[in-house]
């Protein structure tokens, strides 16, 4: 299949729409009311929505128009709009080559004087299980049809995508299964999450990076309050590589922390303290020695002046003074220096 075919941009739009449901939406200057819409035919009653911020899903090498193309069941989405209204692609960037992929359409609109954008996802279903990378430990789903219960999710768990979607709610959801495809693609067996947090789960995985934990460190809530979960020292962890800084208010830890992931890239809800990983630079005023957990670790003498990195809070000796951890620690040579030599 072309390229082309896979990433076709639209012609303006100027036809009317036809008894359109009239939906709001927030433009930088004003409100007004949305002159474009999408219409498809669910349960065999026709449904008008606004797509703006609306979760599509398309089946992997299908042909897609932003607006005119077909769901991965069969469904057919067609852009609408006002009279009088010119309706422009700005930018297209789905691409069903590429099974659970996610794109964005951005559409410009003119009508009445005003002009705003609307943006809306795509979806390609991906072939095979994938797992659930969610924006908290667990969320709730749309209704099992067999069972009339609710779905609940949990972050990490891994099912099969299958084609069905309905709108419910404001939103899309779509029919997964942990059994097989087939299983998903049964109205009365698969289970229903929002179709947003699937295309999350693939284009949302963040960039981590690997680093070592310098100081034994506490899990902190992203509220400021310390959880029971407690990091070794020398051990690796992965992290966005972005820094996080938290305000405990008058009661809990501020400061600046790391946000824990795990290996496969799913979240964690731990924060460390980043001056347990990359440390605190402090200069010192006074010449100093490196000291071991119990003695004088070498013959180096740091300069006064000298910048080092020191690692978390102080720890406390048997001789009743308090040292800092320092850069080039390792977990079989302790490195410390008095923290009465720094700045």
């Amino acid at each position: 299949m072309a390229t082309t075919a896979l990433l076709a941009v639209a012609p303006v739009i100027t036809s009317p729409v036809l008894a359109a449901e009239s939906t709001s939406i927030s433009t930088t200057s004003q409100k007004i009311e949305s002159a474009v819409n999408i219409e498809f035919v669910q349960n065999g009653k026709t449904e008008i929505i606004n797509p703006d911020g609306k979760y599509f899903q398309v089946s992997p090498n299908s042909n897609f128009n932003p607006t005119n193309f077909v769901g991965s069941d069969g469904t057919n989405y067609k852009l609408i709009n006002d009279k009088d209204t010119k309706v422009t692609v700005e930018s297209n960037t789905v691409n069903t080559s590429k099974a659970g992929s996610t794109g964005e359409v951005k559409l410009k609109v003119e009508s009445n004087g005003n002009t705003y954008t609307i943006n809306y996802t795509v979806y390609v279903r991906p072939q095979g299980k994938i797992q659930l990378n969610l924006p908290s430990d667990w969320v709730y789903g749309g209704f099992n049809m067999g069972t009339a219960a609710v779905n609940i999710f949990y972050q990490g768990q891994k099912y099969y995508v299958g084609k069905l979607t309905k709108y419910e709610d404001g939103q899309f959801f779509t029919s997964v299964s942990k059994i097989s495809e087939a299983v998903a693609n049964q109205n009365d067996d698969g289970a229903w999450i929002q179709t947003k947090y699937l295309a999350e789960s693939e284009s949302a995985k963040p960039e981590l990076v690997k680093k070592t934990i310098m100081h034994k460190a506490r899990a902190y809530t992203w509220g400021g309050t310390k959880t029971r979960k407690v990091y070794s020292a020398y051990t690796n962890v992965y992290v966005k590589n972005k820094i996080i800084h938290v305000d405990g208010g008058k009661y809990w830890t501020s400061g600046d922390f790391y946000q824990v992931y795990n290996a496969d890239g799913t979240y964690t809800n731990y924060l460390i303290k980043v001056g347990n990983i990359d440390g605190t630079k402090r200069v010192l005023k006074h010449n100093a020695y490196i000291a071991s957990s119990t003695r004088r670790a070498n013959r180096i003498v740091l300069k006064k002046g000298t910048t080092i990195t020191t690692y978390g809070d102080s720890y406390k000796f048997k001789n009743g003074k308090h040292y800092y951890r320092i850069e080039g620690a390792t977990k079989t040579d302790k490195r410390y220096v008095k923290v009465e030599n720094f700045k």
